[in-house]
């Protein structure tokens, strides 16, 4: 069944129909406000999500386990606790993700401001529809020598978790900012009709990312240095969730995640010492957690890469 799977979403041209499908729900529902909207959109994106079996996916490298740093402890604790770490956008690779377009605009210092409050304000968790998609175990696994989690994703409440959950819209555009913005940037009096602009742009890229069908998880880690929560909430109040206050948020949030349903060990993971002794240990724990562990195979023929059952 995973290896259908994994071959369906990557050549089948009914998911890719319904996924653009979702695609430009998700655009008009970003920037409305009503109950009805949520629901239509609730209801698609659980739809599509069963043509996945609910299952999300989450590609990284393995930090060295031989000097037990912070960055592999991390590894193991979200492994361990279902976890996962949101990033300030200002971490992303891609300079223009999560940004939006000035043209014309001579107020420079307002477009510096504007991505300052992106960055600042929200946190971002990255996924993907595939454990089989070759691009990214080089982009995101470390040439396959790294790793991909696997998420149930079937019972996941959006609202519950106060989170924004959904698709991203691939675009050949950058979605332009509006004048309202700017000047209530100015004025350092941002609305809610403001910050729903600004979640849009959180999940709106460049179409040459496109390969990727990717997922965002989205949450409001607001600074507060000058208002109560009481006040902050019904000033910097989100779309979808109430932002947390923190007085020195991190770059990065750790997310309690919908359960880990699996484990996926890159194809050329047994490479290096290193990397066969994290595999061990990885594996380990996987197992005491009652996490099925697979290893990725390069196909004898084509270029595909198969999950084997460890």
């Amino acid at each position: 069944m995973i290896f259908a799977l994994c071959i369906r979403d990557q050549e089948s041209a009914r998911i890719r129909k319904a996924r653009k499908q979702l695609e430009r729900k998700t655009a008009q529902w970003l920037l409305k406000e009503d109950a009805a909207s949520d629901q239509a959109f609730d209801k698609a994106a659980h739809a599509y999500l069963g043509k996945l079996h609910y299952k999300l996916y989450k590609y990284q490298g393995i930090p060295d386990c031989k000097a037990k740093g912070e960055d592999y402890l991390r590894l193991k604790r979200h492994l361990q606790n279902h976890e996962m770490s949101l990033s300030s956008p200002s971490t992303f690779n891609d300079p223009f993700d999560c940004h939006m377009a000035f043209p014309g605009t001579s107020r420079q210092d307002l477009a510096t401001r504007s991505r300052d409050i992106v960055n600042t304000i929200w946190r971002v968790g990255c996924l993907t529809e595939s454990p089989c998609n070759r691009l990214m175990w080089s982009h995101y696994a470390d040439n396959h020598r790294g790793l991909c989690i696997e998420y149930d994703f079937s019972a996941f409440d959006p609202f519950t978790a106060r989170v924004t959950f959904a698709p991203v819209i691939y675009s050949p555009n950058r979605p332009q900012v509006p004048e309202k913005l700017l000047n209530d940037v100015a004025t350092d009096q941002l609305d809610r009709q403001d910050f729903r602009f600004l979640t849009s742009t959180l999940f709106t890229k460049d179409s040459v990312w496109q390969y990727e069908s990717e997922w965002r998880i989205v949450k409001g880690v607001h600074t507060c240095a000058s208002y109560t929560k009481q006040s902050c909430s019904s000033r910097c109040g989100l779309p979808y969730s109430i932002p947390e206050c923190y007085l020195a948020p991190s770059l990065y949030y750790e997310f309690e995640m919908p359960p880990i349903s699996a484990v996926y060990f890159g194809a050329s993971i047994d490479d290096s010492c290193k990397g066969q002794v994290a595999k061990k240990e990885l594996q380990e724990l996987c197992s005491r957690a009652g996490i099925p562990t697979f290893s990725m195979r390069l196909d004898e023929v084509g270029y595909a890469v198969r999950p084997i059952p460890e």
